[in-house]
């Protein structure tokens, strides 16, 4: 993973940051690269916001919709969504 400094990591990279799904080897350049990036800033923002509402969502699971059954569309989701190359 190399964007440098003019070019910018893609959406799904920081969603995966987000959820953790990196190595620390991973998110070490990203880490760099935010410090001066306010795009990228950005984008991981929205990447927070999205994880945090999908997470509150499953917190509650509707009538007939069980907690394993949350579990399992949430990592369903994450592994259909958010792969990393």
């Amino acid at each position: 993973m190399n964007a440098g400094f003019d070019r910018h990591y893609p959406e799904r990279i920081w969603e995966a940051y987000s959820m953790g799904m990196l190595s620390e080897k991973d998110s070490r350049p990203l880490e760099e690269h935010l410090l001066l990036c306010p795009l990228c800033q950005d984008l991981l923002a929205e990447a927070d916001e999205y994880i945090r509402v999908a997470k509150a969502a499953l917190s509650r699971p509707r009538k007939g919709f069980s907690k394993p059954m949350a579990a399992a569309v949430a990592l369903a989701t994450a592994l259909v969504f958010f792969r990393v190359p």
